[in-house]
């Protein structure tokens, strides 16, 4: 598989988890949506810029995203049916973090009352 396609699909990948529609991305980034959607169908070259831009918007460390299209995924998911990449199993770790960090919050407020 491309590099393009490898990081577009990360990007989805991430998209999803957070749960941002693609009309959310597009106009966070100043682009109509069937313009989004080539970035993540891999039609669309990613530029540094842009990547950091929808980075940023994932809260995702753009060095992850580069490495996730570094990675031989497909090799990976042939040996390990099942199994999510690392780069996958990295943003679901900082999804579990930061809901770990609001639900303490969250007691911390219930626990003033």
């Amino acid at each position: 598989m491309h590099l393009t396609h490898k990081i577009a699909g990360m990007i989805r990948s991430c998209r999803e988890a957070r749960g941002y529609s693609q009309e959310y991305m597009a106009e966070m980034l100043g682009i109509n949506q069937s313009s989004y959607a080539h970035i993540e169908s891999g039609k669309t070259a990613l530029n540094l810029d842009r990547l950091d831009k929808i980075s940023t918007i994932l809260n995702v460390d753009i060095h992850d995203l580069i490495e996730s299209g570094l990675e031989d995924e497909e090799t990976s998911v042939e040996m390990n049916p099942g199994r999510i990449s690392s780069g996958t199993r990295k943003v679901y770790d900082q999804l579990i973090h930061e809901l770990k960090s609001e639900i303490d919050f969250l007691r911390s407020l219930v626990k003033e009352k």
